[in-house]
């Protein structure tokens, strides 16, 4: 009869955590036009297109749901290309039969605060991680990488919500240096401009 009235106890407990947590809690899919560009020595400046998309989740950290964070995953594609003066900047490595572009596919995971000041406008403010698990490039002789797998990078965004459509754009500047050439040590800095839509399923 204890151990039947403790097992209801606890699933009581854990539906009103549910229900809960489903109030505080909302995903969706979202997707963008994604302008991107790598700056430093040997590579072109200027913004490239590119494609964002994958799952986020908002998740309020007060009742009047002005405050909360913001994860999400993601899927990048972006690209690069090499300027005229690679070769000069990079003697003892480049390789002379090297394409000029470099296509990069990415998972990116942004962690965000969310305030929410009116309900139809919230801003985002955080960090991204990204993981660089496919870089199609030949830049260097040896099949050298020219490109470190991972950057981290500083958010800043808004958001337009209309019911249950998010229309936002984002900035993010990259904070690490990305160049795995040895010498001359040169940095290469990641920026990023998303525009986008998402659709929240709750």
């Amino acid at each position: 009869m204890k151990k039947g009235l403790l097992l209801a106890g606890i699933l009581a407990v854990m539906t009103g955590t549910a229900a809960n947590a489903q109030q505080r809690v909302n995903y969706g899919l979202k997707a963008a036009l994604l302008f991107s560009k790598i700056s430093g020595a040997g590579l072109k400046e200027g913004f490239t297109p590119g494609f964002q998309g994958g799952a986020f989740f908002e998740f309020n950290l007060s009742k009047d749901k002005k405050w909360g964070v913001q994860p999400e995953l993601l899927f990048t594609q972006t690209s690069a290309k090499k300027s005229a003066d690679f070769a000069s900047k990079y003697v003892t490595y480049h390789n002379t039969d090297a394409r000029d572009k470099v296509k990069i596919s990415a998972a990116t995971i942004p962690l965000l605060l969310r305030y929410t000041p009116v309900k139809a406008v919230t801003l985002n403010l955080g960090a991204q991680y990204t993981y660089m698990y496919f870089i199609d490039e030949n830049l260097l002789k040896q099949k050298r990488d020219a490109f470190k797998k991972s950057d981290i990078g500083a958010v800043a965004g808004v958001q337009i919500n209309v019911a249950n459509v998010r229309f936002f754009g984002r900035y993010v500047l990259g904070l690490t240096n990305i160049n795995d050439i040895p010498a001359p040590q040169n940095e290469w800095k990641t920026h990023q401009i998303s525009i986008g839509m998402g659709v929240a399923f709750r």
